[in-house]
């Protein structure tokens, strides 16, 4: 059994604990801070895995400071509604799925409500605009698909996306290496119960800085009223710019605290440009999902290019050493500062899909 102390990375250790098939226990679990325990997002998570994951043992001690936790058998499922609650977004939610329900016994549509576009996570539009598309490079793509029925702003929420993975025998090698020149910017500029003006003005603002470097750039709008708004007034942007090798790098921007569009257009198109300068063919918001998928290919070798790793990327690859022993050799590349990632997947399997 692993054991940690702390409440960082908790997603990331209960996600490894279930593809390794290895028991974790974590203690210590904000012990220091006056709200003790465990949050409540956190435990819809937990809520979250018991729902595809059969078997789990799941023991949470009376201050919710210390947590055992024993993986069962993925079984993924149809028909799956779970409310995500108020404190995250919903893709705090789905990045776990993507990496897991691949490896079910039945394909994945999972129905998940609550807040789709939050200042503290990554928006629903970079998962189905250029997370989805990542994963047809490690095998996962043929019928992965991410639709957003009903948006969502802080802070109630009420915003509904639709989740479909299928399952695999084993996810690809990759050899993601070549960072080449911005073709286009495609990009969504999305507003709930604000006046559609809103939208045209984050669209304005990040043409107005886009359109200096690049002639090819779109954003399209994406105003909700009445039932598919939500239950807050919200607006934001998410822009994507696609090089000529095929990469997607993404940034985004969620208006709140009396900002001015125009502000949120800026910003984001200097997020997007700061993403490209960094050399990396995946973006930073994606780091960690790759760098998994890496680790459970099979026993050859996947190559990947990143810009700068988060602290959220570098801790999972120490997790994913924990877990399954796998090192990554990085080397920085000189001309651009970008670094190359290396590493042996361990070959995982998927022994419910049948070989066809």
């Amino acid at each position: 059994m692993l054991r940690y102390k702390g409440a960082q990375q908790f997603r990331q250790r209960i996600l490894l604990a279930t593809l390794s098939g290895r028991a974790v226990r974590i203690d210590g679990i904000r012990e220091d801070q006056e709200q003790l325990g465990l949050r409540d997002y956190e435990a819809c998570f937990l809520r979250l895995l018991e729902k595809v994951v059969n078997g789990c043992e799941i023991v949470i001690n009376e201050t919710g400071t210390a947590i055992r936790y024993r993986p069962g058998i993925i079984t993924g499922g149809a028909d799956i509604v779970h409310d995500c609650g108020k404190s995250r977004a919903i893709s705090y939610f789905v990045q776990p799925l993507l990496v897991l329900a691949p490896f079910a016994k039945r394909d994945c549509r999972i129905t998940l409500l609550g807040i789709t576009n939050s200042a503290d996570d990554v928006g629903v539009d970079v998962l189905r605009t250029v997370t989805v598309p990542m994963l047809r490079h490690f095998g996962i793509g043929d019928g992965a698909s991410l639709v957003v029925t009903k948006r969502g702003a802080p802070p109630l929420g009420g915003g509904e996306v639709v989740l479909t993975l299928p399952i695999v025998r084993e996810v690809a090698p990759v050899q993601l290496v070549e960072a080449t020149k911005v073709k286009r910017v495609r990009g969504v500029a999305y507003g709930t119960k604000v006046s559609p003006q809103v939208a045209n003005r984050l669209v304005d603002a990040t043409r107005g800085v886009m359109n200096r470097f690049l002639p090819d750039v779109w954003v399209y709008t994406d105003v909700h009223k009445g039932k598919t708004s939500g239950l807050s007034p919200g607006f934001g942007l998410t822009l994507v710019a696609e090089t000529l090798s095929g990469a997607l790098l993404s940034a985004e921007v969620v208006g709140a605290g009396g900002v001015l569009p125009e502000d949120v257009g800026s910003a984001a198109a200097d997020a997007l440009l700061q993403q490209i300068s960094e050399g990396g063919v995946i973006d930073s918001a994606n780091q960690p999902t790759a760098l998994l998928l890496m680790a459970l290919g099979p026993e050859d070798v996947s190559r990947i290019r990143l810009g700068p790793l988060t602290p959220f990327a570098i801790e999972t690859l120490r997790l994913i050493h924990d877990f399954f022993g796998v090192a990554f050799r990085i080397e920085a590349d000189a001309d651009d500062g970008s670094l190359m990632l290396a590493c042996r997947g361990v070959g995982y399997r998927n022994t419910s899909k049948r070989v066809t």
